[in-house]
């Protein structure tokens, strides 16, 4: 391999911004697609939420495939990401487009049916781009730190992705199409606007990244013949790895979490906040204030404690943080539903929140590529893309169970058919709000407890990341040999 030039900041830049894909499938299925297949297209919660499940199931085959067959995709002049980023882009924009464009007048089943197929293939093109994409993340560098500041540009491009797509939403779409009393249009129109923003990151990310084509890891002819078909038990392999094995687990819980908590956000800051769609646009804006505060948070955490216990840390204190909002409120210790003063504070702790949670993300992101050092130590596997496809898996699969989990609350909560505040009562409330805030920060605690199994220090990175250097050594003046 050749010596490798340092990365720069348009570099990372550059590869932060295909992240953008992931933001608008992530914003425009979290905080839109359920709300308007359930509260204006009339699609049963319940059924919404199965239909959400099933796609992610369905979706979930096709990671461990496109891991393998990434990783083992034989080089060429566009190495072994880009070939598969290129196929991926076109189809993944037509159907985020379809899925928020159903043909009218159809019934319940058909409705949950285009729901359903539609849904499978925007996240089975989007992995087909994603995979390759955060397998490259993992490959630019071999710097402990360095990795963090990676991890940092692409979950922060992710985080204005999804910006972009919110304030365009909550402050031009939807108060347009509400006022021309059709909001129903408003939402059809989310899906192109998260599908123009998704194709300008995701280009960019494609061609400024080609000039590091040259200095990624090669990986052994052995490892290109490698068939598609052994995907199932190389992932299996992956999840009996302890270090793979804790991330793994600790990403399955915080999801969960996050599934129920991005599935009710609307249900809450509608119903239970009474704001309105531009108070909602402001507090979605909110977010962007916490994102230069978590990198930098991020990165300090890292250099000061080490990964594992900087995202410890991180999770306990926003377990902690998470309900005090919601609780307030449902107990009257905040300014009058609906108003500006309430906007404000509900903000004030969103923004505090929201710093803790991102450095999280930031911090988990850059674990993954020391985990791929210590697997290839062990089985002598280059395997970026198997283990970024198998935390999709997880986090996928587990999104879904938490929608699902989510619709069942919203439906027990008696929401059913509810159009405005003044359809709720205190009970329904009640109900909401515990599952919203106390729920979730005990499934976030409990993902704190299980990254204290994790034991990949800094030092021991660097440790394997020499042996690993002296193997490629013995095998490339092996193979030279072996030609002379």
């Amino acid at each position: 391999m050749e010596t490798t030039p340092p990365l720069n900041a348009r570099l990372k830049l550059g590869y932060g911004l295909g992240q953008f894909g992931w933001a608008a499938k992530d914003v425009s299925f979290h905080y839109f697609l359920f709300f308007y297949y359930t509260q204006l297209l009339g699609l049963s919660a319940s059924l919404a939420g199965l239909a959400a499940l099933l796609a992610l199931v369905v979706d979930g085959i096709s990671d461990p495939i496109i891991g393998q067959v990434s990783d083992n995709w034989r080089r060429g002049k566009w190495g072994r990401r880009h070939p598969l980023m290129a196929m991926a882009l076109l189809p993944f924009i037509a159907a985020l487009i379809a899925i928020f464009n159903p043909p009218p007048g159809l019934e319940q089943s058909s409705l949950f049916a285009w729901y359903l197929v539609m849904a499978i293939a925007v996240r089975t093109f989007l992995t087909l781009y994603t995979v390759p994409h955060m397998a490259l993340g993992a490959e630019l560098s071999e710097d402990y730190q360095e990795r963090t500041s990676i991890s940092v540009y692409r979950v922060a491009f992710g985080y204005v992705g999804g910006l972009l797509i919110q304030v365009i939403a909550w402050f031009v779409v939807i108060p347009a199409a509400i006022d021309a009393g059709n909001a129903a249009q408003g939402y059809s129109s989310v899906g192109i606007v998260a599908a123009l923003i998704a194709t300008f990151g995701m280009t960019i990310a494609f061609f400024s990244t080609r000039s590091r084509i040259p200095y990624l890891v090669r990986t052994s002819n052995e490892q290109q013949g490698r068939p598609w078909y052994l995907a199932f038990t190389d992932i299996l392999a992956i999840f009996k790895h302890p270090s793979a094995a804790v991330l793994l687990g600790a990403s399955l819980i915080l999801t969960v979490a996050m599934g129920i908590g991005n599935t009710m956000l609307l249900h809450v800051n509608s119903y239970f906040y009474g704001f309105s769609s531009e108070q909602i646009g402001v507090f979605m804006l909110a977010v962007f204030f916490a994102l230069l505060p978590s990198s930098a948070l991020a990165l300090w955490g890292s250099r000061r404690w080490g990964k594992r216990k900087a995202v410890i840390v991180f999770i306990v204190v926003s377990s902690l943080l998470h309900p005090i909002a919601p609780l307030l409120h449902l107990y009257g210790f905040t300014p009058p539903t609906g108003s500006t003063a309430l906007l404000g504070v509900v903000c004030l702790f969103v923004v505090i929140n929201q710093c803790f949670t991102i450095a999280i993300l930031h911090t988990s992101g850059a674990m993954l590529p020391d985990v791929v050092d210590e697997m290839e130590l062990s089985t002598q596997l280059r395997q970026e893309g198997m283990l970024n496809s198998a935390l999709m898996l997880t986090q996928k699969v587990t999104f879904g169970l938490g929608s699902f989990c989510a619709g069942l609350a919203i439906d027990y909560a008696g929401f059913a058919g509810v159009t405005s505040a003044a359809d709720t009562t205190p009970e329904m409330l009640t109900r909401l709000v515990w599952v919203y805030g106390a729920g979730i920060a005990l499934l976030k605690l409990a993902g704190a407890a299980t990254f204290l199994r994790y034991q990949l220090s800094e030092s021991r990175c660097k440790s394997i990341q020499a042996t690993l250097a002296e193997r490629r050594e013995e095998q490339s003046a092996y193979a030279a040999q072996s030609k002379a």
